[in-house]
């Protein structure tokens, strides 16, 4: 939420305040009766008011996950945006990414294994992913040396 808060807001705020502690200072008892008044059942009442408090811990806790799903369709589309200096053709660029891995040996995990049944697009963003993070120009250093 933004800092900058309205006047609207507040008051909603200070409103479900003085609700929240008028309940809290009713018995059980008064609660129950006052529900049974406007002729609600208590516990009808409590599983809604359970259900909702259990969506709005459970949006809470995915708040962090949207966000950061978000930041990560940002980076992927920010990555197909720019331009990279690789190999014009599928074979050449299969070619650099192994010699890659010769020389950094520390950079192949599991998903490598079936090197060969990976597809020119997965080899590909695998290239414009070190690019971004400066490991083919380390390699390329480590060539020249």
């Amino acid at each position: 939420m933004s800092s900058k808060r309205t006047n609207h807001e507040r008051q909603l705020e200070t409103l479900m305040n003085a609700l929240a502690e008028s309940v809290a200072e009713e018995s059980d008892e008064e609660i129950v009766a006052e529900a049974a008044q406007e002729g609600q059942a208590a516990d009808v009442v409590a599983g809604h008011v359970r259900e909702m408090l259990l969506k709005s811990v459970k949006a809470h806790l995915q708040e962090k996950l949207r966000t950061s799903r978000k930041m990560y369709e940002q980076d992927v589309a920010t990555l197909n945006a720019k331009e990279y200096p690789l190999p014009g053709t599928a074979a050449e660029k299969r070619r650099l990414l192994a010699s890659v891995f010769q020389l950094r040996p520390e950079l192949v995990t599991a998903q490598w294994r079936d090197f060969d049944r990976l597809t020119d697009e997965d080899i590909e963003s695998s290239l414009k992913q070190m690019q971004e993070l400066g490991i083919l120009d380390d390699v390329q250093r480590d060539r020249e040396k």
